[in-house]
């Protein structure tokens, strides 16, 4: 189990989870800008901004799959349902209602009959899109205490194997399929069974937990920066080139880039356990709690926001959009009846 379970907090974790935090941030500050393509230099700065930040979500499945693989209550069903998916679960739902309200608020586009039909559908439709990713996280909660009983159980031949076909079947071949023309795509794309287990979610959580398990082997920070930084300017590369539909197909290397980008970002975060200076601890432990909020309420954050200083000015909502969306949720934080509900 390692260095999980011997310490409250582990800094790399909390480093990694405020990380992906900023990035999500950052990614829905430009998406509103990104949906209106004009070949502009703001377009093209915020298209490559959006291509640095699509680790965020793996980087999150990640730290994820490395705590709730690693902690030995997984295997406690009862505090399965009674902790750990209330603290996911209730927060989530109330956000959303607030959401739901708020978001069409500032849209100016609010009736009560499409607030209360929103609410109705969010057991499978989030109100926001951002909110998407809670749903493959509450379905990865609940089948926790069986992928613990099976990672347990498996060495580290067996799980990269597993990885193996988790990158072949739910990384390359749709990646493969969405870059050929419909005349060859179809020869590759996989029967429905093939996806019965693996799904990108699924594979991340579990290449969470594989990497702590690598605590012997030191890693060299230097290369896993040179590693990361290279892929990630191929993929912004390749982020404009396949734009063109000749060059569409590029996208399967940028794709098959991704999980190993968020590996060694991982990893380089990781080598520097033990090394973090006090004051950045002091900081992040401050920030760490408060990312679930953050994420659940950076969105209407970004929409007052970009009401007052409009869509082209991404960097800017992303600054005052993850400030004032840290400063609600430390203020909400304080407040313990509220804390218990919508954190």
């Amino acid at each position: 189990m390692g260095d999980i379970l011997k310490r409250k907090r582990i800094i790399y974790i909390d480093v990694i989870r405020v990380v992906a935090m900023m990035l999500v941030v950052l990614a829905h500050s430009c998406a509103t800008r990104l949906g209106t393509r004009d070949d502009s230099l703001n377009w093209n700065i915020s298209n490559a901004i959006v291509v640095i930040t699509e680790i965020a979500v793996p980087l999150f499945f990640m730290i994820s799959g490395a705590t709730i693989l690693n902690s030995r209550k997984t295997k406690d069903l009862s505090y399965l349902f009674s902790h750990r998916l209330i603290r996911v679960i209730v927060p989530f739902i109330l956000w959303s209602i607030i959401s739901a309200y708020g978001a069409r608020k500032i849209d100016g586009v609010f009736t009560y009959h499409d607030f209360f039909h929103s609410i109705l559908l969010m057991y499978h439709q989030p109100v926001l899109i951002a909110y998407w990713f809670i749903y493959p996280l509450v379905s990865l909660y609940l089948f926790s205490p069986l992928l613990k009983a099976m990672v347990e159980n498996m060495d580290t031949r067996l799980m990269d194997y597993l990885l193996v076909l988790w990158m072949i079947i739910s990384i390359f071949l749709p990646a493969l399929v969405a870059g050929l023309p419909k005349n060859l795509s179809m020869y590759f794309d996989g029967y429905t069974v093939g996806k019965v287990v693996f799904s990108n979610s699924l594979g991340y959580f579990i290449l969470g937990y594989r990497l702590t398990q690598t605590k012997h082997q030191k890693s060299n920070p230097l290369w896993l920066l040179i590693i990361a930084l290279v892929l990630l300017e191929i993929n912004v590369l390749i982020g404009f080139f396949s734009l063109k539909p000749a060059w569409k197909l590029l996208s399967v290397i940028s794709v098959i880039n991704v999980p190993v980008i968020a590996a060694s970002v991982f990893l380089l975060l990781k080598s520097f356990e033990g090394r973090y200076h006090n004051w950045f601890i002091r900081l992040v432990e401050i920030i760490a709690p408060l990312t679930y909020g953050v994420y659940l309420v950076h969105g209407l954050s970004i929409g007052v926001v970009q009401k007052m200083v409009g869509v082209n000015h991404y960097l800017e909502t992303f600054f005052f959009a993850t400030l004032a969306s840290l400063i609600i949720i430390f203020v909400l934080s304080k407040i313990p009846v509220v804390k218990k509900l919508l954190l």
